[in-house]
């Protein structure tokens, strides 16, 4: 098959079934598939998650496709190919909270002026469906693949991705990978994560009743609320705090602007807010000041100076790290954090830096985690065919980026976060009425779904013609 005679096949195929994949990525959007008890032995991750993932079989039996089902954990539609090696795609059906900040039912997809809006719209169900209609089309126009092709349906991603290291302890690992949940043209590589918890001293005769904010460790809170022992003096208004008074406490409430932890420009933690509010206001008990202080300096930017884990290798974009939650536990505040970092700093580096940050508020480190940075050759055969698809379709001349979030391409051999988002340049493509991926409003246009099955399609058709 020709090139052209391919594009103009797969060109027919979007259009005949834009329709169904949106009714699709509706049905999808509609399970609430956050992480979760256990509910069964196939059932790891949570009632949610089971839930979307038995939908995912049944659409894509429906769409003509063997499905398996890898113990609750992990699931895979996919079309057999000549050899049993494979060339897979991996999508995931679990989603972060929804947030405050919802015009609507967040669970109910609206259609808005050729957009769809709902928690995992594009993060990352609206993906997964592609994935299965990008099956459909190998099967319906091509009598046998060089390589097995495989649509793996993922439901732990936003919460520690247990459930492909399941996998790929129990399971081959495919030959090249690719995951929808990024943006274009290609994503060669990942910057380090860590998260842990920064713990103040015990507070025993403090000022602060009650401190919580954040949903997740890797979303940027966009609400905040403080409760302190109120003495009668004037609380002065401020911009996004919202203030009452009942008896001897005060309560404040911060409205920040939200998003995803690896992505902070632009964000207004809320929980910053609150801490500048206190300290300004002389709220504080003096035994709850030094550790105020040093949270102040943590949310004075988003790129770790404040607690002296900067960093940056000229590879990656410089080192990001923001608060996520904020919680009193056994009298002492525990702030978590979330840091994105490059492969001039490490994990070790890090968590030494911060315990003798913390050590100064006679604090500590706790929870500490990390996973080191990942990238593929930008040169490499797959990354420059999935390239190739995008250019091609698009008529640019974009290069591949690294990324401070975390997809599954990393846990893989080799592997590539390949679309569905725009390229980072195209600032433009996103109206005013649609919000970030893990804020509110998540949204994606249907033309911008039916343009990425587009390129998805014709970048696996390349990935097959390479020899693994």
């Amino acid at each position: 098959m020709t090139e052209q005679n391919l594009k103009s096949q797969v060109l027919k195929f979007v259009k005949d079934n834009e329709r169904n994949i949106v009714e699709d990525i509706k049905k999808l959007c509609s399970v609430k598939s956050l992480l979760a008890e256990p509910a069964g032995e196939k059932a790891p991750f949570g009632a949610g998650s089971r839930e979307a993932l038995d939908m995912a079989f049944d659409m894509s039996e429906k769409l003509g496709l063997e499905t398996y089902d890898c113990e609750g954990y992990m699931g895979w539609a996919q079309v057999k190919g000549k050899s049993d090696k494979y060339i897979a795609t991996i999508a995931h059906l679990d989603v972060v909270p929804a947030g405050n900040g919802w015009k609507a039912d967040p669970f109910i997809v609206r259609e808005v002026e050729g957009w769809l809006i709902g928690r995992g719209v594009c993060d990352d169900k609206g993906p997964a469906v592609l994935t299965m209609y990008m099956l459909k089309f190998f099967k319906d126009n091509y009598p046998e693949l060089p390589y097995t092709l495989r649509a793996l349906f993922g439901c732990e991603e936003e919460t520690g991705m247990r459930d492909l290291q399941y996998y790929l302890k129990n399971y081959p690992a495919p030959v090249f990978a690719f995951t929808p949940d990024a943006n274009f043209p290609v994503c060669c590589g990942e910057k380090g994560q860590a998260s842990c918890n920064l713990v103040s001293p015990e507070i025993k005769n403090g000022n602060v009743v009650d401190f919580t904010a954040g949903v997740a460790s890797n979303v940027i809170p966009d609400r905040a609320t403080i409760s302190v022992k109120y003495t009668g003096k004037e609380l002065p208004a401020a911009d996004g705090i919202e203030i009452t008074v009942e008896g001897d406490i005060a309560t404040l409430k911060s409205f920040g602007i939200g998003g995803h932890a690896a992505m902070p420009e632009g964000t207004k933690n809320a929980i910053g807010m609150l801490v500048n509010y206190c300290i300004d206001n002389n709220l504080l008990a003096e035994e709850e000041k030094s550790y105020f202080e040093m949270l102040k300096e943590l949310n004075a930017t988003n790129y770790g100076e404040g607690l002296g884990i900067d960093s940056d290798d000229g590879i990656f974009e410089p080192l990001t790290c923001i608060g996520g939650m904020m919680k009193i536990s056994d009298s002492k505040f525990v702030q978590n954090i979330n840091v994105r970092y490059p492969t001039s700093t490490s994990g070790e580096t890090i968590q030494k830096q911060l315990i003798e940050k913390l050590a100064k508020v006679n604090g500590t480190v706790e929870n500490f985690e990390s996973v080191a940075p990942f990238y593929v050759d930008k040169d490499s055969a797959p990354i420059q065919a999935l390239l190739k698809a995008y250019n091609d379709a698009t008529g640019k001349n974009e290069q591949p980026y690294t990324i401070g979030g975390g997809t599954y391409a990393r846990q893989f051999p080799s592997a590539a976060a390949f679309g569905i988002e725009p390229c980072l340049n195209e600032t433009d493509f996103f109206p005013d009425f649609i919000g970030p991926v893990h804020g509110a409003e998540e949204g994606y246009s249907i033309d911008g779904f039916m343009k990425a099955l587009e390129i998805l399609i014709m970048a696996t058709a390349k990935l097959m013609e390479i020899e693994f």
